[in-house]
């Protein structure tokens, strides 16, 4: 029945572009994506679909899983960075299955079951206060920083911010991810300790207090919004470890119960397109998924990662293993007393 439903809205487009001023749609998006991220995207998507009004509700990612699992949001597209928590909902049976047109031409690691579509490409970087660094050198790999912590600990006690795992699905994503890649992170996490990390709930908090010089160091960040904030704050620097670069995806899918499944579909289209993917470039902190969109800055941007290894977060049932119920509780009770964590003062 997913497939025959899928074929039927292949024509949505049309119908959409057709109709009159005053049978407007109204297409509820929920997103854990800043407002300001896609407004250029939602403006470029309506100008193309004059019968469509999108109404944006910002979440952060633990706030829209909860609110999406238990029903109390009534979507028609839901967005997201936490990777993980897209595919439990996916996987529970939620979304409803559709083909983009050029469902052929996207990378494999970020689309799952014609359910669940990545639309960007986002190196997590690392970031710094550029006055606090400015005769020292920035560590390349995970075990270079471990050793500076260690080596200067009165540098950088209480000046290192990163996710409150607890809080930010996105930064517990982040974490799984870096503790599957072995030993490394766990002498990390524990130097970090050391240091007095201090965790947050979202990333803008972390950039403004490494850019203010708050902080000096802000680990496992997401890229574009880091160098969204470059852009507008000299202060701030961010680059990319030697030793391995996590690449993660923002993710939508429309949950089988949407109101306006027609709109949705055509929306994700969009964004998959060349014409979406070019507002995504001109977005000021999202970057596309596909190469070759327009937008010098994140040309750029995209140059400075060659020669470096690059670790995609493959949408998929991998994804879950963290979501375990008793591998969750035992993964933040030994993250918690690995990094003796210090919440920010409010």
């Amino acid at each position: 029945m997913k497939a025959i439903a899928a074929l039927i809205l292949g024509a949505c487009a049309a119908v959409l572009t057709a109709a009159p001023a005053d049978a407007e749609t109204v297409l509820r998006i929920y997103s854990a994506t800043d407002t300001t991220a896609v407004t250029e995207v939602i403006s470029r998507f309506e100008a193309a679909y004059p019968g469509v009004r999108v109404e944006y509700v910002e979440f952060n990612t633990s706030e829209l899983y909860a609110a999406i699992a238990t029903g109390s949001a009534a979507a028609d597209v839901v967005i997201s960075s936490s990777m993980d928590l897209q595919a439990k909902l996916v996987n529970s049976g939620m979304a409803f299955a559709f083909r983009p047109p050029n469902a052929d031409t996207l990378p494999d690691w970020a689309q799952w079951r014609g359910e669940l579509y990545g639309f960007t490409w986002e190196p997590v970087v690392m970031t710094y206060n550029k006055r606090a660094f400015a005769n020292r050198s920035l560590p390349h790999t995970r075990s270079e920083l471990a050793g500076m912590i260690r080596d200067d600990p009165e540098f950088f006690r209480g000046r290192i911010g990163t996710y409150d795992v607890s809080l930010s699905g996105v930064g517990y994503l982040f974490a799984t991810q870096d503790a599957q890649r072995g030993y490394q992170f766990s002498r990390l996490a524990e130097s970090l300790g050391r240091a007095r990390v201090r965790t947050f709930c979202c990333t803008n908090e972390v950039l403004e207090r490494v850019a203010s010089g708050e902080l000096v160091y802000g680990y496992n960040m997401i890229g574009s919004y880091a160098l969204g904030k470059a852009r507008e704050d000299k202060r701030l620097g961010l680059y990319l470890l030697d030793d391995y670069t996590l690449v993660m995806t923002r993710t939508a899918f429309i949950p089988e119960t949407a109101p306006n499944k027609r709109a949705a579909v055509a929306f994700i289209n969009f964004l998959l397109s060349p014409e979406g993917q070019a507002a995504i470039a001109a977005s000021p902190s999202m970057l596309p998924l596909l190469a070759g969109a327009p937008g010098a800055e994140t040309q750029d941007w995209l140059l400075r990662t060659e020669g470096r290894p690059l670790l995609p977060i493959r949408i998929g049932p991998g994804l879950l293993t963290y979501l375990d119920t008793l591998k969750k509780e035992s993964f933040l009770a030994d993250w918690s007393a690995s990094m003796q964590i210090e919440s920010p003062s409010r």
